[in-house]
């Protein structure tokens, strides 16, 4: 990425130099590549103050302008700032009305990226008009059947799919059809994914039986087109079973969701993470359908590749011990419930533990040591509880609590502690680690 940076600047060198303006843009876009995002905004404010200074009156300056905008609002919508966000949208569109007038057809694409704007920063409502216009832009200009018209078609039913205006999303959708069928044939995929925009926008508004053949619809062409064992057709088969299964309709999404495990084991092999989801997906299904003969060896099955693929203390191996626990529990075998469900309890409250513990090492940072000491404590007492005095974690809560303690002037306390985890490592044949600082840990 530096080389490639390198390479811009170099050309100019070797050719025309490069304007201040281009080298701000430059720079900024290799530092954005490198996440330094700090740079990237210095670089990029740069670039548009020297734009700004050249008075923009014909459409190159405006452009350039524009492009400086733009390239800030994306930094910051990556860094979570979307107020400031659209502020630089709505900055860049404004300046390229100025010039190209309102009705210009080169302004759709800049008021469909302020209408992505908006929906990032939760302002959904005021996307609407912004892709209606965008979409009357690119109708006029390029006509119903363009592939531009039928992506703002698109962009304009996701909109008010958000805003719950299902009936105005769903005309939306099908105009998209319409331009993609008549465009590229009823069997192209771009069609198979219309349906399935169709499929989760009705199952949005529990329409089951629509968002059925929906789903139906787009497995037919993706079957046609990719082959009957594609990996690409797990998404849909898993969309339309879970489907089945919100109907009750146990007996037709069993063999649906089979032939996705099915799929995914050929593909990837029996042990992979990806297997994980397919096996809980069909578990689940045998479950509620009380046929738990079938779902017990599919859940053991899961929770070996999680634990095998995420560690022992991961939250979807939890998840897969609740999902085997509470099969054995409506079998009446709670001696075989009861282990899965502790060892569950344990690894939520070890997040539990490693939150606590990091604020309390926040609060002793700040000298606020009255939440220290109750985060410290009360992390102990739910490590204890849950998963063990002597595990590793709430014993390193422990040693981070005694030296708290003692960079208080608690001395007296924070050897009791000391002399409860020397207790605890005896006990369980360990040698103490050091310390932790009293600094937020990254865990």
């Amino acid at each position: 990425m530096r080389l490639a940076a390198f390479l811009v600047l170099a050309s100019g060198l070797w050719g025309q130099q490069l304007s201040p303006f281009d080298t701000h843009l430059a720079s900024g876009r290799a530092a954005l590549q490198q996440s330094r995002y700090m740079e990237a905004d210095r670089q990029f404010r740069a670039a548009i103050a020297d734009a700004e200074s050249q008075k923009p009156d014909d459409a190159a300056a405006a452009l350039r302008l524009t492009e400086a905008l733009e390239e800030l609002c994306d930094l910051d919508l990556l860094t979570g700032k979307y107020d400031e966000a659209v502020s630089l949208e709505e900055r860049a569109v404004s300046a390229l009305e100025k010039t190209l007038g309102p009705e210009n057809h080169d302004l759709a694409p800049h008021l469909l990226r302020l209408a992505g704007a908006y929906r990032a920063g939760a302002q959904t409502s005021r996307a609407e008009p912004v892709a209606q216009r965008a979409l009357a832009l690119d109708l006029r200009a390029l006509g119903a059947d363009d592939a531009r018209v039928a992506a703002d078609y698109d962009t304009l039913a996701s909109v008010y799919s958000e805003l719950r205006q299902y009936d105005d999303a769903r005309t939306a959708y099908q105009k998209a059809l319409a331009s993609r069928i008549s465009r590229l044939g009823p069997e192209h995929m771009d069609v198979s994914t219309t349906y399935l925009n169709l499929a989760l926008l009705e199952e949005k508004d529990e329409k089951s039986k629509e968002a059925r053949a929906y789903y139906e619809k787009a497995l037919a062409i993706s079957e046609k087109k990719l082959g009957a064992e594609s990996y690409s057709l797990t998404g849909i088969l898993d969309r339309l079973g879970l489907l089945l299964r919100h109907q009750k309709d146990f007996g037709e999404a069993e063999p649906v969701l089979q032939r996705s495990l099915t799929i995914r084991e050929k593909t990837l092999g029996s042990r992979h993470a990806d297997v994980a989801p397919a096996l809980d997906n069909l578990a689940l299904t045998y479950f509620y359908d009380s046929k738990f003969a079938e779902a017990e060896p599919l859940f053991a099955r899961s929770l070996q590749i999680w634990l095998a693929t995420q560690g022992p203390y991961s939250p979807l191996a939890a998840q897969a011990m609740d999902n085997l626990g509470s099969l054995y529990g409506v079998q009446g075998r709670y001696d075989d419930a009861e282990p899965l469900f502790r060892r569950a309890v344990g690894i939520r409250e070890r997040a539990d533990i490693e939150s606590l513990a990091n604020l309390a090492s926040i609060y002793a940072a700040r000298k606020d040591p009255k939440n220290a000491d109750v985060c410290f404590q009360r992390a102990i007492l739910i490590g204890e509880k849950g998963i063990g005095g002597e595990h590793p974690e709430v014993v390193e809560t422990m040693q981070g609590y005694a030296d708290f303690l003692r960079t208080s002037g608690r001395i007296s306390e924070s050897k009791k502690v000391k002399a409860h985890i020397q207790e605890l490592l005896t006990h369980t044949h360990k040698e103490p680690e050091t310390a932790p600082n009293l600094q937020p840990q990254r865990r």
